[in-house]
């Protein structure tokens, strides 16, 4: 029963994976990699920074309101755990290391101006 729902699982998740990307590759805007939207929202001058000790090493929360997007980015000292971008309900951009960490550098249309 569990093997049933994990691959059910991982199917509605390939599938939503696809519709986003295709979504995104719709949207007029530049191109850009998880890394490159990282370093946007670090260097972006209304970005709130929040950093924690846990476990050993240091945790960094970005949190970023710009051109009506919603960026939410996690790391662990210089690694990318976690980086959310969404606009009026829609999700552009979810990308998580425990599962998308072969995604890293692949280039996406994304609605930012630099």
């Amino acid at each position: 029963m569990s093997n049933i729902l994990a691959k059910a699982k991982n199917t509605l998740t390939q599938t939503a994976g696809t519709v986003r990307n295709s979504m995104l590759a719709n949207k007029e805007g530049a191109t850009i990699s998880v890394i490159g939207l990282a370093d946007y929202i670090e260097t972006h001058q209304d970005t709130k920074k929040a950093t924690q000790f846990l476990l050993g090493d240091f945790y960094h929360f970005y949190v970023l309101e710009a051109e009506g997007i919603h960026y939410y980015l996690e790391k662990k000292s210089d690694y990318i755990l976690q980086l959310d971008a969404s606009m009026d309900d829609q999700i552009l951009v979810a990308y998580r290391s425990y599962r998308d960490k072969q995604h890293l550098q692949e280039m996406f249309s994304f609605p930012i101006q630099k």
